[in-house]
């Protein structure tokens, strides 16, 4: 049914997107038959001076010429009257037939001229859409602390698969430990993401263990420390949870702009293991009013060991996170990558605004239809009236 209306709706415009254009055409198609006609008149006049002339030089020479006798007029010569010839039942079925497809040529030919200069006005409509690819930003935002970096790796290989499931939205990366890092800011380049987030998961592969990082070169270590540079600016805090969370959610134009927050959903994905050290000036939960009083939902991924699952520190991000709306994803209970992103693509983050638009498209449908009946019935009288 949705497609026999939009089908519909391309053949019957609306509106015409170029209406000067089709009026320009309309007076260059009406100067070009009146310069036409003005001049097949003027060629008309000079042929019948030629024959006028030559008439003249005829008449002049035969009098000059011996006269001969001539006959007396009425009774010897045959005057033929046309319209005598018209009485003829058959000479009279001619010309109404010529009269008749000469109307109709001109009408055809005239609206084929209208229906050009509609199709050079562009006719159009309105289609409006539901559009759902595009309507969401999400930030993934990442806990680089020592506690979590062994498991960062799984993280961004999660990441990287979520990502593989979207299709417009704007993603960016934020990783954070006492302080925190832009790795790329809201994009929906998804080479930029899919190379950042290689280029992130090899690197973390560096430092999954110990035997791994003594193992890295010089060069390797650079690499790492690069990345990471700029995360730990603060001197004896690490994981600085609340404070990570607030600057993932800055990095959101939902934050501050109400017009942003109704044209498009927003999403963090905060990934940590709730470790903090050192003082915040944001705790978790004030972290999270302020995104949820943005309307910023954040869903969250624990990090950590099996045994540290069923910690106190686990337990109260759980709490935090579904007290406002989000949704909780430990990692220790799910055997795959795979069973990672599916949970993340059922949480909140998931769910996206619609994001009703419209579109002008193009609708000459009718009028070309016209258009071709009107040549095809011009051609036809035309032929007739030569006949």
């Amino acid at each position: 049914m949705n497609t026999f209306l939009t089908s519909l709706q391309t053949f019957l415009p609306t509106r015409l997107t170029w209406p000067i254009a089709g009026l320009l055409f309309t007076f260059v198609i009406l100067l070009a038959i009146i310069i036409a006609r003005y001049i097949v008149t003027r060629l008309e006049h000079r042929d019948e001076e030629l024959e006028s002339s030559e008439s003249t030089d005829t008449d002049i020479a035969t009098d000059t010429d011996i006269q001969r006798p001539r006959a007396d007029s009425a009774r010897d010569a045959f005057v033929f009257n046309i319209e005598n010839d018209y009485l003829g039942s058959d000479a009279s079925r001619f010309v109404s037939r010529y009269k008749r497809g000469s109307i109709i040529a001109v009408i055809t030919l005239v609206v084929s001229i209208l229906c050009a200069s509609l199709l050079v006005s562009r006719p159009s409509t309105i289609n409006p859409q539901q559009a759902n690819n595009s309507s969401r930003d999400i930030i993934l935002c990442l806990d680089v602390s020592g506690s979590a970096l062994a498991y960062d790796r799984q993280i961004i290989a999660a990441y990287s698969q979520l990502v593989n499931n979207l299709h417009g939205e704007r993603i960016g990366l934020s990783i954070f430990n006492s302080t925190s890092k832009t790795v790329f800011p809201l994009t929906d380049d998804y080479s930029v993401i899919s190379n950042q987030l290689n280029h992130a998961y090899d690197l973390l592969s560096r430092v999954q263990t110990q035997e791994s990082i003594d193992a890295m070169s010089d060069e390797q270590y650079q690499e790492v420390n690069d990345w990471l540079h700029g995360t730990q600016n603060v001197e004896n805090s690490t994981s600085l949870i609340g404070d990570g969370l607030v600057s993932c959610t800055m990095m959101l134009p939902q934050l501050e702009n109400s017009s942003a927050r109704n044209a498009r959903s927003a999403s963090i994905v905060l990934a940590t293991d709730n470790v903090p050290s050192g003082k915040q000036t944001f705790t978790l939960d004030e972290a999270l009013q302020i995104a949820h009083q943005a309307r910023i939902n954040v869903d969250a991924l624990y990090v950590g060991s099996n045994q540290t699952s069923n910690s106190q520190e686990a337990q109260d991000m759980r709490t935090a996170i579904e007290a406002n709306g989000g949704t909780y994803v430990d990692l220790n209970a799910n055997d795959t990558v795979e069973d990672i992103v599916r949970d993340i693509t059922s949480t909140k983050s998931g769910p996206q605004l619609h994001d009703d638009s419209s579109s002008l498209i193009d609708a000459p449908g009718l009028i070309v239809l016209i258009s071709i009946i009107a040549l095809l019935v011009f051609v036809i009288a035309a032929g007739r009236i030569r006949r």
